[in-house]
């Protein structure tokens, strides 16, 4: 009888409604341990092209859910746009996805009104992510490393470009094969 067949387990699926909210938890960039794959989830950017999380393969992501009606979405916005001027590119790149009922109406405008002008309109209007994720609110961030799978999660607004923040990135990315 030869060698035995080892099954291998699935990856475990992301559900963010797995971590509690406590105070330790929130503004706070917390490891996902192990990595888990994020679903490939669909969504559209400004022009209501449709997108999936898969077409960012190869990038260290930072997805981030938010909405315009969200007062600490909006106040961390501006630190996601100078995260993306600094470290977006062929390596990196933030998906800000809104949550706005209005969708590409009310996000467009909104983006270009607080001249936010590195980040790319995506939206999502019918908040399907959120339901599939499970999220508890807004904003909710998570990095993905470059095969699609979240290495960490941090509920609430933050300074993404603050520099032990753009430090951890930095790690990652230069982990991450080219």
């Amino acid at each position: 009888m030869g060698g035995e067949a080892h099954a291998q387990t699935p990856e475990q699926a992301c559900s963010l409604a797995t971590t509690p909210l406590l105070p330790t938890t929130i503004n706070r960039l917390i490891e996902t341990k192990p990595p888990c794959q994020m679903p490939d989830l669909a969504f559209s950017d400004g022009d209501n092209r449709p997108l999936k999380l898969s077409s960012f393969r190869g990038k260290v992501v930072l997805l981030n859910l938010w909405a315009t009606w969200c007062p600490p979405c909006v106040k961390e916005m501006p630190s996601l746009d100078r995260l993306q001027s600094k470290l977006g590119g062929e390596r990196f790149a933030v998906v800000a996805i809104s949550q706005d009922k209005g969708g590409a109406g009310v996000v467009v405008p909104w983006l270009a009104t607080n001249r936010l002008t590195h980040l790319t309109a995506y939206l999502d209007p019918q908040s399907t992510i959120s339901q599939t994720l499970q999220t508890p609110g807004l904003p909710v961030s998570m990095v993905l490393d470059a095969e699609g799978r979240e290495v960490a999660r941090l509920f609430g607004k933050t300074e993404w470009d603050a520099p032990e923040m753009i430090a951890r990135l930095q790690a990652l990315i230069s982990a991450s094969p080219k």
